[in-house]
């Protein structure tokens, strides 16, 4: 039988080359065994520093499933985190392609930028409201390495929490006097709409959300560094994507992210 380590690069391999190949794989935990989720952490790592050896850099983290919509998709009942590269910014004015990705889905949600570092643990929401520099919309693009979207909590960290990418919005606001609970998202596909909500369901505050990253961060000896960017969840279900589909994800006032699907 295989040790914890052995499972550990196991799983990191076949990643890696799902990542590469963009082919789905089978579900890691039958194919080769379970591992916790302080040791899916240690695989996320383990395929970040490859980024990094290939001359790519952080520019910050995303928080999954921090509403109840995605956490009923997902069958995963807390939120776990993963981290952006250079790689994972993507601009409105092109097409996203497909091929690049797995099985693409799309998500509106709320991103911070950090003007301080915070490190854990017993970061506070007030700690949290002086270190941001402002808030932006945002479209994180989300894919899953596993057939079917069918992920453990584990699965879903190990593959980098689903991270593929991110879609600003066209400007920063100062979080000073923003009702970040209340700010809306609206949805639409293809001229139809498919969902709407508002910041409430991200942990039931954005600042809540920021607060478990910097403290999460804190307990794997990370911080939340200066100038990153933070993407807090989806504020709706996620949506799958196909070439030829428009989404247009609007913010009450965050503004507006309009980019198409292409193969």
């Amino acid at each position: 039988m295989a040790n914890k380590e052995e499972i550990k690069t196991q799983w990191f391999k076949t990643l890696l080359k799902a990542n590469e190949e963009h082919i789905a794989i089978a579900p890691l935990s039958s194919t080769f065994g379970a591992i916790s989720m302080e040791d899916a952490y240690d695989v996320q790592d383990m395929q970040i520093r490859r980024r990094l050896e290939n001359d790519e850099r952080i520019i910050g983290w995303k928080v999954g499933a921090t509403s109840r919509a995605v956490m009923d998709q997902l069958e995963i009942k807390e939120p776990f985190l993963g981290c952006m590269t250079t790689k994972s910014e993507f601009s409105a004015l092109e097409k996203v392609k497909v091929s690049h990705f797995c099985k693409l889905a799309v998500e509106g949600e709320i991103a911070f930028v950090m003007g301080k570092t915070l490190k854990g643990p017993e970061v506070t929401k007030s700690d949290v409201i002086q270190a941001t520099a402002g808030i932006m919309g945002a479209v994180e693009l989300v894919d899953c390495r596993l057939t079917d979207w069918q992920v453990t909590t584990a699965e879903a960290i190990a593959d980098n929490a689903l991270h593929a990418g991110i879609i600003l919005g066209p400007f920063m606001k100062p979080l000073s006097g923003f009702d970040l609970i209340h700010e809306g998202v609206v949805m639409y596909r293809n001229g139809h709409l498919q969902a709407s909500a508002c910041g409430v369901e991200a942990l039931g505050d954005p600042l809540n959300v920021m607060v478990w990253l910097a403290n999460k961060l804190g307990t794997l000896g990370k911080e939340l560094s200066a100038g990153a960017i933070v993407s807090t969840g989806s504020l709706t279900r996620f949506f799958f994507a196909e070439p030829g589909d428009v989404f247009d994800v609007s913010f009450s006032n965050l503004g507006r992210i309009h980019f198409s699907i292409g193969h």
